[in-house]
């Protein structure tokens, strides 16, 4: 799932605010067809009969928020949004394999902002740079759920991540008094008084899912270094160029606030592209996710390109909150969440009918 991002400035600029950016795991998703299918499960495990009871028809859907709010006061305009999506698969993985999951276009919760358009997942695969559409396939290995994001032609897979650890929390009484997993998950919507009704409850029936996420194989982010783009052509960092020559002069992430320098990495081949990896991850305070990422410089059609390393196997972190609006840092402000979260439709219909902007 692809959501809309704000910049590293706009976020160190107004930490008040509140962005959760789902993007999912994975990578290197070429385990063969062969291998896959001697793990797939004989009965569905209890993750995946949690996972099922929200996602498979007739239930209505795994609902996801992806929104922009501050974490006080009025909201911005042009800046902040409120939207959510679904996916919704029409057959079980188990007895029919792996099944298509397309997600929901975007539904605006809101009625005072605007429906944003929601940014791309870019990643550096297959020698080239993919843009990640809204569909993804789910299939099954052992007890746990995959799922292979994939680019527009609707086979090529981009990234994958593993989710586990699934469990299922009702939701009653007042919107406003829901556990913590969930408010911190969506901190904004219950830190700011201004935007849901305190005196809203929860319909009946409703409830969340709580799951891990792992990344599947290494990922490859590409990021764009100047102008913000949503397809394929990212803007380079330096043109005409080799990768060895624009590191050894440095190259400066206002991000990251580091300028890296080729004795700061590695270079390898990745699909026959030249990668520099960064030894050291990237500071939480540009990632905004407790998932370690490394910065990477990679060359492409004679230019050099940036983006992040999320290593095969690393514990996806999906949102944060704060948790001490007093700190004079990101460290001291903010508290990552290493868990992700849905939620049903009776959940979903009361947070949307419970919002006041």
């Amino acid at each position: 799932m692809i959501s809309a991002k704000r910049t590293h400035a706009a976020i160190l600029a107004a930490i008040s605010t509140f962005i959760v950016a789902a993007c999912g795991g994975g990578g290197d998703a070429g385990s063969d067809s062969t291998a896959r299918a001697s793990s797939v499960p004989a009965t569905l495990s209890a993750n995946q009969q949690i996972f099922e009871s929200f996602v498979l028809a007739p239930a209505e859907g795994s609902y996801f928020l992806h929104w922009n709010l501050n974490y006080s006061g009025a909201q911005t305009a042009g800046v902040s949004y409120a939207f959510s999506d679904f996916g919704l698969l029409t057959a079980s993985p188990l007895t029919s394999g792996p099944q298509p999951s397309p997600q929901s276009a975007p539904h605006n919760i809101t009625s005072t902002l605007a429906l944003p358009t929601p940014g791309a997942t870019r990643v550096l695969k297959n020698g080239a740079v993919l843009v990640a559409s809204r569909t993804s396939t789910v299939s099954y290995v052992g007890d746990d759920v995959l799922v292979d994001s994939l680019a527009a032609d609707g086979v090529t897979v981009v990234f994958s991540e593993i989710r586990s650890n699934y469990e299922t929390v009702a939701l009653t009484g007042l919107v406003k008094s829901a556990p913590a997993d969930f408010a911190h998950f969506h901190n904004s919507f219950f830190s700011n008084a201004n935007v849901l009704d305190a005196t809203a409850t929860y319909l009946p029936g409703a409830a969340y899912l709580k799951f891990d996420q792992t990344n599947k194989g290494d990922r490859y982010n590409a990021f764009d270094c100047t102008t913000a783009t949503t397809g394929t052509n990212i803007t380079p960092c330096r043109t005409a160029t080799t990768l060895t020559a624009a590191l050894t002069a440095g190259i400066t992430s206002n991000s990251d606030g580091t300028t890296y320098r080729l004795a700061n990495g590695t270079i390898t081949t990745v699909d026959g592209v030249p990668v520099w990896v960064a030894t050291n991850p990237r500071p939480q305070s540009a990632t905004m996710t407790s998932t370690v990422q490394y910065r990477v410089y990679f060359e492409l059609n004679g230019n050099v390109y940036t983006g992040g390393l999320t290593k095969d196997g690393a514990l996806m972190g999906d949102s944060y909150y704060v948790s001490n609006p007093a700190g004079t840092t990101v460290a001291q402000r903010i508290t990552f969440l290493p868990f992700d979260i849905r939620m049903n439709k009776a959940a979903h219909d009361s947070i949307a009918a419970a919002m006041k902007i």
